[in-house]
């Protein structure tokens, strides 16, 4: 009795105590439950959704068709949350169920293509450079991190979803790690999920985004292609949206689901409405308050051709141990806000930047973050003088031992701004002529907050020359002018030269046009040279007979020789046009031409206006005198001789072109 007594005593206390974790076990299997039944109710409202889609997709049927038919067939579904519907656009719009946040968006979804291109991706390489462990990381860590949903996640068989990407933030990626000695991730396709992201992140002291974006409700999303691992928790607070077999995740949803704080992370969102502007940094301001030291992004869709332009300048200016404030700085003075493409302007937030007061406008960063040691400056110099044209610039750089030094600041200044204006960096100064004249370039160098020594360098700005200068062959008289008034031809510079430029790069459905009209003999011969740098089989750099197209460039050529030869006597107009599509492309974007060159026929006696059997100095001032109107009574046969360029008039240059062949020059 007594040991079954004391068995029976056991087994109730064993019972009490499995009580506990009993009922714990219970609600568990009840709140797994509710989890998998609200997320199957989800999937069934985005099954019924991606249906309406597929059929208008099938049919061809215009964007805007396709996101309203969504739209009604969301808004006549009684399982979606009625009054939850908001921010319709021409790409989608967001609406709840059961309390869940859910986004239709046209873009992100219809921009998955799912074609390979040639392209290596490797998930996690080590970097080529030794890590410098015995000075200070800004950023707290050398680690870099590649976010990339759009990249496909079978590294056998690399590629992209959305065929519009490329490698530019691959190979950044890897160039930032092998300057800053860390370890690269790269975690693309199905494996950027939200939990792996968020894990990810507090070992990075770089991250980047390569993917769309989204902003809804007030803040702004990173486009993933799963929702693997996002629950409904994330998207009833709106941490995540549900997008049907994808999800969007903002910053709200990484500070969260991280495990330790960032250190001092830069994020750069090369993604589209980073910085949404009605939310004024929701994303950046959680991150920020992750731990991030500074998260860079932009206020409204940014192009491709944009953000490539505005990346490779700063990471080269921070690989060399640029602050970020520097580098934006210098961004934006080498290419200019908003994006030079499109309406993007790039927004940075810090713990010293808090959003900007107008975010489509110029702002002031003040952020100090670097992700490169500091390495101390032992000696300098700089060219002590330099030629600059008014209207144009010439970068002078600061010569420094070692060539990485980063760990000093200059000064610069311009004796007169009236002359020339000056952008200055801690690598260069970039000079600009103003007016004529003569002035004096210097900077205070400055290390560990005390003056160590000056440079300067003397600049003188010069005339450039003219359109026709830079249009003719040397010593060439020809007439050219503009026949666009909004983007007229002007004076470029390639290879140093100066040659005429298109005037509408970077200006969507637009065409420049520069004509030259002569009255040619047959057998008479117009040559040039010419180049085109566009986006191939878009932008079209055209040559144009009498309104007969003879000749066409497009995408990036070298300079290639045209010549055309005239069947008739008879007046020919030669047009060189410069076509624009609506799009950008992140290209020089313009047609150029240079060395243009009549030859005539050989007609003894021509220039002879006095018809006295020589061609001297009196022949150039009857020439003159006729065309200051001093002198009208010339004949048929010597205004014939006088008009020795062919355009059909005498007039200044013909007297000029006189005068030179009278001294022997032409």
């Amino acid at each position: 009795m007594k040991f079954k007594r004391v068995l029976s005593i056991a087994i109730a206390v064993l019972m009490a105590l499995a009580v506990i974790p009993a009922a714990a076990l219970a609600g568990g299997i009840i709140d797994a439950q509710a989890e998998n039944a609200k997320l199957a109710l989800l999937d069934a409202v985005w099954a019924d959704l991606e249906a309406v889609e597929n059929e208008l997709l099938a049919a061809k049927a215009a964007k805007t068709d396709v996101v309203m038919a969504v739209y009604n067939a969301a808004l006549n579904d009684v399982r979606v949350d009625k009054d939850s519907f908001g921010d319709l656009s021409a790409n989608g719009f967001f609406f709840k169920v059961d309390g869940m946040c859910c986004a239709y968006d046209y873009r992100a979804r219809n921009s998955e293509h799912r074609s390979a291109v040639d392209a290596k991706l490797l998930k996690t390489v080590s970097a080529a450079a030794e890590r410098i462990a015995s000075t200070k990381n800004n950023t707290g860590s050398m680690n870099v991190l590649l976010v990339g949903p759009h990249y496909s996640e079978d590294l056998s068989d690399p590629g992209y979803y959305d065929e519009s990407f490329t490698d530019q933030y691959i190979n950044e990626i890897n160039s930032i790690g092998a300057a800053t000695g860390g370890q690269v991730t790269i975690l693309g396709g199905h494996n950027a999920t939200g939990p792996a992201i968020a894990a990810a992140y507090p070992s990075a002291g770089v991250v980047i985004y390569d993917s769309h974006g989204g902003a809804m409700n007030g803040t702004s999303y990173l486009c993933l292609t799963t929702k693997t691992g996002v629950t409904t928790t994330d998207f009833n607070n709106g941490w995540a949206y549900n997008a049907g077999s994808a999800a969007y995740i903002d910053g709200r949803y990484i500070q969260n689901h991280i495990t330790g704080t960032l250190p001092n992370t830069i994020v750069w969102m090369a993604i589209c409405e980073g910085m949404k502007t009605e939310g004024r940094g929701t994303t950046g301001t959680a991150l920020l308050a992750a731990g991030a030291g500074c998260v860079y992004g932009y206020s409204q869709s940014v192009t491709f051709a944009g953000d490539y332009e505005y990346e490779t300048t700063f990471w080269n200016e921070m690989k060399e141990g640029a602050t970020v404030k520097d580098a934006v700085a210098y961004m934006k003075q080498v290419h200019g806000i908003p994006d030079p493409y499109g309406d993007a302007y790039p927004i940075v937030m810090s713990p010293v930047d808090p959003f900007p007061s107008n975010p489509d406008g110029a702002q002031e960063v003040n952020c100090d973050l670097k992700i490169m040691p500091d390495i101390e400056l032992q000696s300098w110099s700089m060219n002590g003088s330099v030629e600059v044209y008014r209207g144009f610039s010439e970068t002078v750089t600061f010569d420094r031992i070692p060539e990485n030094a980063n760990n000093y600041e200059l000064e610069w200044s311009v004796a007169d701004a009236s002359v020339a204006e000056i952008f200055g960096t801690k690598k260069s100064v970039v000079i600009t002529g103003v007016a004529l004249g003569s002035t004096t370039v210097s900077a205070n160098v400055i290390k560990n907050g005390q003056q160590v020594g000056t440079v300067s360098c003397e600049v003188t700005v010069l005339e450039p020359p003219t359109l026709n200068e830079a249009t003719n062959i040397e010593g060439g008289m020809l007439n050219f002018t503009s026949t666009t008034t909004n983007y007229p031809w002007k004076v470029g510079i390639v290879g140093g030269e100066f040659v005429a430029m298109s005037g509408n790069a970077h200006v969507g459905n637009s065409t420049s046009t520069m004509q030259l009209v002569l009255n040619m003999q047959a057998g008479e011969k117009l040559k040039f040279r010419w180049l085109c740098s566009s986006e191939e089989d878009y932008d079209f750099f055209y040559f144009y007979v009498n309104n007969s197209q003879k000749a066409v460039l497009d995408g990036e050529t070298n300079w290639q020789n045209y010549v055309f030869t005239a069947t008739t006597a008879g007046t020919y107009t030669f047009q060189w046009r410069f076509e624009k599509d609506p799009y950008m492309d992140g290209v020089t974007d313009a047609g150029y031409v240079d060395d243009v060159e009549y030859v005539r026929n050989y007609v003894p006696g021509m220039g002879d206006v006095d018809l006295n059997g020589s061609v001297d100095g009196a022949d150039a001032l009857l020439a003159l005198r006729y065309a200051m109107g001093i002198m009208t009574d010339l004949t048929a046969e010597q205004l014939a001789q006088g008009d020795v360029n062919g355009d059909g008039a005498v007039d200044g240059t013909d007297a000029l072109m006189i005068l030179r062949m009278s001294m022997g020059i032409n």
